[in-house]
């Protein structure tokens, strides 16, 4: 019998999902706020979308920010994260002195931002290998000193890495792009509502990441957390671009549907209530579960204790190919993210949530012992 929780998502009850770091799961409470909201935004548009609506943005973004433990003042709801990555990527000042570090590990998207950003400014891009599996942050370190003589203007890294699931020793690469005269962007996709978001322990300049993985909201909020030195603006040059307010800047990216953002609230309550009952916790022992029994059957984990997030997990399949795993899985209908590391492994990822129980990983690693034993 599934877990009672899982009636609080629509999720069809034939599948097993495995895939919610992807793009999370809105519960039913956070869609019925939505369409309450969306009524009422069409029953006078003019109001509700005008400047009404920076003043409930503020709000919500005061509550997150709260729930967060971070300044109101440094972050703002935006669209997704790949939006606040692309206002932080077109605001930085580049030329062709300038030199970024990026890691392989970092998502696709953010890897080419930062290739096209560097090739208009004739800035010098180094992408760097990380050791898969991440054991040591004293072996990253050594890379990046071996790989990165001499000034660093930017170094992009993970709180979380997505495909390879390990969370990066920040605060040892904040303090190591310092001493080397830069600053440390952040991509903490797989942050709230997951691992506290601690940009200032990490050292970090800029932070950016969402809130629908984790939390139960709708699709798409993401949030943008700045220093104050930094000066960022949308990618998109809007009628509140130039606002001195960070939320107002971020409010309006032209038409738009700001129901998700204003859903933020009820969200994060709702979490809340799975985090008082004990379910989150739950749910890391189920991944700790799921890590042991993947390794079981000859799966190999991306990263020592130390370094896995509590609820996401990726494995090495060794001698199979990413089409194959996602063909079995496809056809048990477990839904799970499976592709290619840097160095062309095939990688397995699973997110375990408040909606998984022990019969599901029983599934999904039979169905990947088999895959394996082909």
């Amino acid at each position: 019998m599934k877990p009672a929780a899982v009636e609080d998502f629509a999720l069809r009850s034939e599948l097993i999902q495995f895939n919610h770091a992807s793009y999370g799961l809105s519960s039913r409470r956070v869609i019925a706020e939505g369409e309450r909201l969306r009524r009422q935004i069409e029953s006078d548009p003019t109001l509700h979308l005008g400047s009404e609506l920076t003043r409930r943005l503020a709000a919500q973004t005061i509550s997150v920010a709260e729930m967060l433990g971070v300044d109101s003042t440094r972050l703002t709801l935006c669209t997704n994260a790949t939006s606040a990555a692309a206002a932080i990527v077109a605001s930085v000042p580049l030329n062709a002195d300038s030199t970024v570090v990026v890691l392989d590990v970092e998502y696709s998207s953010i890897r080419r931002a930062w290739e096209i950003a560097c090739a208009k400014a004739g800035a010098r891009l180094v992408s760097v290998a990380v050791p898969v599996p991440f054991e040591s942050a004293a072996a990253l370190l050594a890379v990046l000193d071996d790989q990165v003589p001499g000034l660093v203007d930017y170094l992009q890294i993970s709180a979380i890495t997505s495909s390879t699931a390990f969370r990066m020793p920040a605060p040892a690469l904040g303090a190591w792009v310092e001493q080397r005269g830069g600053r440390l962007i952040v991509d903490a996709a797989h942050v709230p509502g997951h691992i506290p978001l601690l940009p200032e322990l990490w050292g970090a300049a800029a932070v950016f990441g969402t809130l629908h993985k984790w939390f139960p909201t709708l699709r798409p909020v993401g949030l943008l957390w700045l220093t104050p030195e930094l000066d960022i603006r949308p990618a998109e040059v809007s009628l509140t671009w130039d606002s001195p307010d960070l939320v107002e800047r971020f409010s309006w990216p032209g038409t738009f549907d700001p129901v998700p953002r204003l859903c933020t609230e009820t969200a994060v309550a709702q979490w809340l209530e799975w985090q008082d009952a004990g379910l989150l916790d739950d749910c890391e022992q189920l991944a700790d579960t799921a890590d042991q029994a993947m390794v079981d059957i000859g799966a190999r984990r991306t990263a020592t204790t130390e370094f896995r997030p509590p609820r996401l997990r990726s494995f090495i399949l060794d001698g199979v190919t990413a089409p194959q795993v996602k063909d079995a899985l496809r056809v048990a209908g477990i839904r799970a993210w499976v592709g290619h590391g840097a160095g062309g492994e095939c990688l397995l990822r699973l997110a375990t949530h408040i909606y998984n129980d022990e019969n599901d990983v029983d599934r999904v690693t039979n169905r990947i012992q088999e895959v394996l034993s082909r």
